[in-house]
């Protein structure tokens, strides 16, 4: 077992370090945020499907080769656009679930990268909090 010390100065700092070359090989678009990892990709043909499902499987070797586990019941797919292809995607021999709404950083984002959602969320706590 791996792990990086929780509530530390030093701790994020040696995750970052840690995975600092994870994403080395990926053509993808690739975001990192403390332990959160995504990648992006423009997606209109089966050939940029066939471009991405490679780089899913670096992200699992990568992860194996530094003795980390993904949490594929938390990895999901989240497609956008009307000419996406909807194509299914398989990470640790694992088929990743479709995702309509998502809550990154706190900001709800769905699939259609509309705010609404979140003005509702904010709304709602604000109502509950002057009640």
């Amino acid at each position: 077992m791996s792990g990086v010390p929780q509530v530390s100065v030093l701790g994020p700092l040696l995750f970052k370090l840690l995975i600092n070359d994870i994403e080395d090989g990926i053509n993808s678009a690739v975001s990192i945020f403390a332990d959160d990892i995504k990648l992006c990709n423009t997606v209109q043909s089966m050939e940029e499907v066939n471009k991405l499902q490679p780089d899913l499987d670096k992200l699992t070797v990568g992860a194996s080769t530094w003795l980390m586990r993904l949490n594929i019941d938390k990895c999901k797919v989240m497609h956008l656009g009307a000419n996406n292809l909807h194509a299914a995607y398989v990470l640790g021999g694992v088929k990743l679930r479709e995702s309509l709404v998502e809550k990154d950083l706190s900001a709800l984002i769905d699939h259609r990268l509309n705010n609404s959602m979140q003005c509702q969320s904010a709304a709602s706590k604000a109502n509950r909090i002057v009640y």
